[in-house]
């Protein structure tokens, strides 16, 4: 239920829809306040200075023209933001404009400009139905006068952030913090489980293996989006069988792939391993999340994609901008450590009497790396401004390594990154600087035996 409420969460963070919703209902709900309040003694306390309305018709007329003037800027800065979205996907990846609709400055810039039309339009229409004998709104006038105001300085505000909302080293930071968001909100629930996993060394039995009567399905295609484990929990404790799941957040699946493997536990020597399952399959599916798109929330390779994607395209011909890639390799490096601890591939779930109740497959660290460095490696094979920077993080990686086998899967990078530059890298000083980088990665090893070098 919790994962489930986290892809519901991600869905209204990031629109542009919702926010705005909140202020038009409380914009509405200020006018019915303001325009009730018996003004008039107030208005007589206050300077000569201050703005005083004689009649009802005053007050209309200023607040039409409010309307229609809020109503123009609003449409401006709708404009506006449609332009930034549309270089921001032209320039640094369609992906990335989930980012800019999650923008809460964005959000709430818009709902002022939109509850500040909604308190005019509910304050005119309430004071088209007085007559001339009803009190005059006075309070209502000056409030629609200052959030005109307030939204006069909110525009220039807003067209302020969206010129530095669309600049590479600005939307690299805010999508690495997403990153390490995500990260950090992961190994909070699967962190135990890897530890219990890699203490017994849990294994997935083999697809090609599992009984007819045990097999669970996909029942729809799509991207597994989130798996409720805590819930798959309780549903093996309280069904007495044990699940196994070769899915996990991120991948793609076709209805009808086997997914897992469900029997009962422990297993019955003298009965036949096949059982009804078919409600307990339901119940399971219920807990797996498929859909159409992947969630940054629940999916780190998603959120990794979305910093290799602004790399990839940096690095094409068309943009060519290599600095923006080392910024996004070195926003890489500053997260890729907090992922260490993401060291097995595989989660375990136990019961109070330590019984194995679930087994799961989960990302781990050398995929996250794999995601993160294999195509900007391919894409800046021939770039040894770029493969440097790659290898420098690779070292600090090394340094940083928890267990012994990321740091073989750090080396392997490292070796890939000589490679590439002995096959691609044409001047032999570049070259040597390459080899150089890649040789402090591999400092206790002959960086020779592995790539050939200049």
């Amino acid at each position: 239920m919790f994962h489930r409420f986290i892809r519901l969460w991600e869905i209204i963070s990031h629109s542009l829809w919702f926010t705005p919703l909140l202020y038009a209902i409380g914009g509405a709900i200020f006018a019915l306040l303001t325009i009730r309040l018996p003004g008039t003694e107030m208005i007589r306390s206050l300077p000569d200075f201050w703005p005083r309305f004689g009649t009802i018709e005053t007050v209309q007329d200023l607040t039409s023209t409010l309307l229609a003037t809020l109503v123009t800027m609003t449409t401006f800065a709708l404009s506006v933001t449609m332009v930034v979205l549309t270089l921001a996907a032209g320039s640094l990846g369609p992906r990335t404009i989930r980012n800019f609709m999650g923008d809460p400055k964005t959000q709430n810039s818009l709902g002022s400009f939109v509850g500040s039309i909604l308190f005019l339009i509910t304050t005119l229409v309430i004071s088209g139905g007085q007559g001339e004998n009803d009190q005059i709104p006075q309070i209502a006038a000056m409030a629609g006068i200052a959030l005109f105001v307030i939204s006069l300085f909110v525009l220039i505000l807003f067209v302020h952030h969206l010129g530095r909302s669309i600049v590479a080293d600005q939307v690299i930071h805010n999508v690495g913090a997403n990153l390490e968001t995500t990260i950090a909100a992961s190994l909070e629930t699967l962190e135990k489980p890897i530890k219990r996993a890699a203490g017994i060394d849990c294994v997935l039995p083999d697809v090609a293996s599992i009984q007819p009567g045990q097999v669970l399905r996909a029942t729809k295609s799509g991207y597994v989006q989130g798996i409720a484990y805590d819930d798959l929990l309780e549903l093996a404790i309280r069904t007495d069988i044990k699940i196994a799941l070769t899915i996990r957040a991120g991948q793609h699946v076709i209805a009808g792939d086997i997914i897992g493997e469900i029997s009962p536990y422990p297993p019955a020597p003298d009965k036949s391993s096949d059982i009804d399952t078919d409600k307990i399959r339901d119940d399971i599916d219920h807990e797996i999340m498929i859909g159409n798109q992947r969630t940054a929330l629940l999916d780190i390779e998603f959120a990794l994609r979305q910093l290799v994607e602004i790399a990839l395209r940096a690095l094409s011909p068309g943009i060519n901008d290599p600095f923006t890639a080392i910024a996004v390799i070195y926003r890489l490096g500053r997260a890729l450590p907090k992922a260490m601890s993401f060291h097995y591939p595989l989660g375990l779930w136990q019961d109070d009497q330590g019984k194995e109740r679930i087994c799961a497959n989960l990302s781990d660290f050398g995929g996250m790396l794999d995601a993160a460095f294999d195509q900007i490696r391919q894409s800046a094979a021939g770039k040894p401004d770029v493969l440097l920077p790659m290898a420098e993080v690779l070292e600090s990686l090394v340094g940083l390594a928890r267990h012994p086998g990321q740091q073989e899967i750090l080396r392997e990078h490292a070796r890939l990154i000589g490679r590439a530059a002995a096959r691609d890298v044409s001047d032999a000083t570049d070259r040597r600087a390459v080899e150089r980088a890649v040789n402090r990665v591999l400092r206790k090893q002959q960086a020779k035996d592995d790539y050939s070098a200049a």
